[in-house]
């Protein structure tokens, strides 16, 4: 967590973190390390942005009670063919800078998130930022 907030200071990224998030029933050690995953990739793949980022939150989709949470940026996009290999494990998006991760972060985001009985998908498009969205069952109080 520390090399994550040394990394959030030294990219200069502008982090919104949305305020009443619904209450969910999860493995915080987990849920951190999708976060911290998220936000990470989202610094890596930033671009030369005069203002990078990044915004976490939450929306309700249409008639859906579920709350879709994500984490999304103004960086440089995915396209749309790669949006479901991101997940896969090893595959990495191509970028310009050296910086280069292990491909294994989104594959374990994604076992994370299934194992809480969620699911997660990319929303984005090249040159528009990228929002990771994903599901996790609302705990009722």
């Amino acid at each position: 967590m520390d090399q994550t907030a040394a990394k959030i200071k030294s990219s200069g990224v502008e982090i919104s973190l949305a305020a009443d998030f619904p209450a969910v029933l999860v493995d915080r050690t987990r849920i951190v390390e999708v976060l911290v995953n998220l936000i990470e990739n989202s610094i890596n793949y930033m671009g030369e942005q005069s203002c990078p980022k990044i915004d976490i939150g939450y929306r309700i989709d249409g008639d859906s009670s579920e709350p879709v949470f994500f984490v999304g940026d103004n960086g440089i996009g995915i396209d749309q063919d790669q949006h479901e290999k991101v997940f896969n494990l090893f595959y990495q998006v191509k970028k310009k800078t050296k910086e280069a991760g292990t491909g294994v972060g989104l594959t374990i985001v994604k076992r994370i998130i299934e194992v809480h009985g969620g699911s997660v998908w990319i929303e984005s498009g090249k040159g528009k930022g990228c929002s990771v969205c994903f599901t996790l069952p609302v705990h009722k109080i």
